[in-house]
C-alpha cells in the first residue's frame, strides 16, 4: 500500500514538473501580417505548429499567439501564398504574404475580409506601374515599335510582318490597343505605354483572317 502511494506520490510530481516545464517553455509572441509590403491583412489565419495554438489577425493585421522558442508558425489567408516562419528569440514578427494576381485569389481574399476589393485592386495597379517598362525614351510610337519588336518592320506608319503569312502578299499587321481594332497610333505617347507585345499563329486565331499576318497588341496605363 504504502510503495502505490509514493508511486502515485512521485507521478504527481512528475506531471506537476512537467506541466511547470511546458509553461515555462510557451511564450506570447506578436506581429503583424501584411502584402504589397504595407498593407494589413484581417482575419489571416497563424497556427503555432508545435505548441498547437491557434490565432486571427485583427482588422489591422496584428496577431498574438503563444508559441514554443524553437516553433513554427504557418501563416494562411485564401488568395495569398501560405508561408511558414520560424520562430527564434524575436518577440514580434512583421509577415509579408505574396499575392499572385487572377480571378480567383482575387474573390477569395475579398470574400474571405483579408482586405477589401478597392485596396486590392489599388494595389494591383501600383504594383503593375512599378513593374511596367519605361518608354518614355523614345520619340514617337513607331521608334517604340522598331526598337522593341523585332519580329516586324516598320515604315513610316506602317508595320509589317518580317514573315508574309496573307495569302494577298500584303505583310501589315493587325494592331489593336487596349483591346481595340485600329488603324492610326501615331498620336500615342510612348511615355504613356504599359505594354507592347506582337503575337502570331494560335495566339492571332482569335481575330480570324484579319490577325493571319499577326497582331501588334498596345496597352495603354
Amino acid at each position: 500500500m504504502k510503495i502505490k502511494i509514493v508511486v502515485s506520490v512521485s507521478l504527481i510530481i512528475m506531471i506537476f514538473f512537467d506541466c511547470m516545464a511546458y509553461a515555462q517553455d510557451l511564450r506570447t509572441v506578436s506581429g503583424i501580417v501584411s502584402s504589397f509590403k504595407t498593407i494589413p491583412l484581417n482575419n489571416v489565419k497563424i497556427d503555432a505548429l508545435k505548441a498547437g495554438e491557434t490565432s486571427f489577425t485583427d482588422s489591422s493585421g496584428m496577431f498574438s499567439i503563444k508559441c514554443y522558442s524553437n516553433d513554427v508558425l504557418k501563416v494562411a489567408a485564401s488568395g495569398f501564398g501560405e508561408k511558414k516562419v520560424k520562430t527564434r528569440n524575436e518577440s514580434v514578427y512583421k509577415i509579408d504574404l505574396v499575392y499572385n494576381d487572377n480571378i480567383n485569389n482575387f474573390n477569395d481574399a475579398v470574400s474571405n475580409g483579408h482586405i477589401s476589393s478597392e485596396l486590392l485592386k489599388n494595389a494591383i495597379l501600383k504594383e503593375e506601374l512599378k513593374n511596367a517598362k519605361d518608354y518614355s525614351k523614345y520619340k514617337s510610337i513607331y521608334e517604340l515599335i522598331a526598337s522593341e519588336i523585332y519580329s516586324v518592320t516598320v515604315d513610316g506608319n506602317l508595320v509589317y510582318n518580317k514573315k508574309i503569312k496573307s495569302l494577298d502578299g500584303t505583310p501589315e499587321v493587325l494592331i489593336v490597343v487596349d483591346d481595340k481594332i485600329v488603324r492610326d497610333i501615331s498620336y500615342i505617347n510612348p511615355a504613356y505605354v504599359k505594354s507592347v507585345e506582337f503575337v502570331e499563329d494560335v495566339g492571332a486565331t482569335m481575330y480570324g483572317s484579319m490577325g493571319a499576318n499577326g497582331v501588334l497588341k498596345i496597352t495603354l496605363k
